[in-house]
């Protein structure tokens, strides 16, 4: 194992989550091949601070080149999401802990908002197969170990069939369906725990005063930039 490879993502996901438009210009890059201009309109977003946020998500190593394509007269500048790169990876969850609650906080943020999209949309039900189900369980050590290495098992299946579907739908004329896959699994609360509201007030104005994210990752405002960055030239 390469010793440096945990620094690499510690700096990684420091800089990736230091602004939520980066997040969402990372769900984009994760399903379709997108340029600054195109990621504008999706996003609604200035493009001074998207090609300033895609600039630092391809320094990061999540986004990469992929072709070009001259459009209104211009050369645009078309990226891909890196493999591995998306929120929530268990690649990312090898940071310390001090930096773990942000990773799972911006994970289920993003979860949520497009869950309770796809809800009050109605595509949620939209579709007989839809999956969607959790359960309570008591295991041993081994149990979770045993469920661990089933989810990451299924990660790793779920990452070749996109891959997969890219390729395919990239040579074809099919329109891809939108998907979105959570996996979850961890210890809850005890039983009896409640939380300590002067510690959410602390957290709320701590994430507040750094990048102007809500705690959980919740979308806000696309302008501005992460804690310590130079603003984008528009």
């Amino acid at each position: 194992m390469n010793p440096r490879r945990p620094n690499r993502i510690d700096q990684r996901l420091v800089r990736a989550l230091g602004h939520p438009l980066r997040v969402r210009i990372l769900e984009v890059v994760q399903v379709r091949n997108a340029s600054p201009s195109e990621l504008t309109d999706l996003l609604s977003a200035p493009l001074g601070n998207v090609a300033y946020h895609v600039r630092v998500l391809e320094k990061c190593g999540c986004i990469e080149q992929v072709g070009t394509a001259r459009r209104r007269g211009a050369v645009e500048h078309y990226f891909r999401a890196r493999p591995r790169s998306y929120i929530g990876h268990q690649d990312w969850r090898k940071v310390p802990k001090t930096l773990r609650d942000s990773v799972t906080g911006s994970a289920l943020g993003t979860f949520f908002d497009r869950a309770a999209d796809a809800l009050e949309s109605g595509t949620m039900d939209g579709r007989e197969d839809t999956t969607l189900n959790w359960m309570p369980m008591a295991v041993d050590a081994a149990g979770w170990a045993e469920v661990a290495a089933v989810f990451q098992a299924a990660a790793n299946r779920l990452e070749a069939i996109h891959a997969l579907c890219r390729r395919r739908i990239e040579q074809g004329d099919e329109e891809p369906i939108p998907l979105v896959v959570g996996m979850a699994a961890f210890e809850p609360a005890p039983d009896g725990w409640v939380p300590d509201p002067a510690a959410i007030e602390a957290a709320t104005s701590e994430m507040a005063s750094t990048n102007g994210a809500d705690p959980l990752g919740r979308r806000s405002a696309p302008d501005g930039v992460g804690e310590g960055e130079s603003a984008p030239s528009a």
